[in-house]
């Protein structure tokens, strides 16, 4: 309808439309699919499918959009751009007006560097980032409920129940200020107004991010609740998925244009990204040391995010700014 409605957006629209008709044909057999390996099949076409779509549509409009120009730019050289208005004469005031009208039209026609098959709706990206900032707060919220626990008689008090608790609650406490900070710059220029490409990549990154905090969530409801059961595979969905959370902040961070002069903050902004790395690497190799309890698992998780606070907090200040000012 909106497609019928407004000509100037009709190809994206109907570009849109036809995605999401793919998706949904690609998505719709998971309800009656219970086969492990066809759910898995179809879960990574659709995945594959919306990734490749998106990309290529955007390399398509930047292909067009460059063809226009250099088209508009060969006319103008061979003097077939607005020739006959400037050579035509005015034989009275009415007809010069007219004349610097379409100039003035023709003019703004070749510097608006869009046409009607190539316009694309704007985005409000102040409301786009309010969204999507607070669908990763609900996802780490779901980390919060995850650790919460009906305490016996027996488990009252320090028990190891409870420090399970309190590391869980330390990890998304951490992961919530890192995300929220994961420019690591005092100024920088965000990714969706930087480059459509940094726009896209920013977006689409939030997937892997949100995936793999649900599945630590999932874990460390299991690890709370049954700290002395805690099977192999549920130390990798913790380590594995706070290891891909923390990569993905780290690629978060560098989809932003840091615009910080050099030396100016005490740590450099290349030097907290690679603190992240190194945290995401750590993380996901955490599983292989099967002697760890889940409460030595969840501790290390929390005191390495601890320290990434800590050191990104302290490498934004700037050189020669006290720390603390009394």
């Amino acid at each position: 309808m909106y497609a019928h409605a407004l000509p100037r957006f009709r190809v994206a629209l109907l570009v849109q439309s036809v995605h999401q008709v793919i998706c949904f044909f690609i998505y719709f057999p998971l309800i009656f699919v219970r086969s492990t390996t066809a759910i898995v099949t179809l879960a990574s076409l659709g995945i594959a499918f919306d990734l490749l779509a998106r990309y290529t549509v955007g390399i398509a409009t930047v292909v067009t959009k460059r063809r226009e120009k250099k088209r508009q730019i060969d006319e103008e050289v061979n003097g077939t751009t607005c020739k006959e208005e400037e050579e035509s004469p005015s034989d009275s005031d009415s007809d010069g007006d007219k004349v610097i009208k379409e100039e003035a039209q023709c003019q703004f026609d070749k510097h608006r560097g869009d046409t009607m098959s190539t316009s694309m709706p704007a985005l409000n990206i102040e409301h786009f980032l309010e969204r999507t900032a607070a669908f990763v707060v609900i996802v780490l919220g779901e980390m919060v409920l995850s650790i919460m626990y009906h305490a016996t008689g027996s488990q009252i008090g320090f028990k190891r129940i409870y420090g399970n608790a309190i590391c869980g609650l330390m990890i998304a406490f951490n992961l919530c200020w890192l995300y929220f900070d994961a420019e690591c710059s005092r100024k920088f220029l965000h990714a969706i107004r930087r480059h459509w490409f940094s726009g896209l990549t920013f977006t689409t990154l939030h997937f892997p991010l949100c995936a793999s905090l649900i599945l630590v969530s999932a874990a460390m409801s299991q690890m709370t609740q049954h700290s002395d059961d805690v099977s192999s595979a549920l130390r990798w969905y913790f380590g594995g998925g706070l290891g891909c959370a923390m990569l993905c902040l780290a690629a978060l961070g560098l989809t932003h244009r840091g615009l910080d002069p050099s030396g100016m903050t005490r740590l450099s902004r290349s030097i907290q990204l690679g603190f992240r790395l190194i945290a995401g690497v750590v993380m996901t190799c955490l599983p292989l040391a099967k002697h760890l309890e889940s409460l030595h698992l969840m501790g290390i998780c929390a005191g390495v995010t601890s320290f990434l606070v800590i050191e990104e907090t302290y490498g934004k200040i700037c050189r020669g700014e006290p720390i603390a000012k009394l």
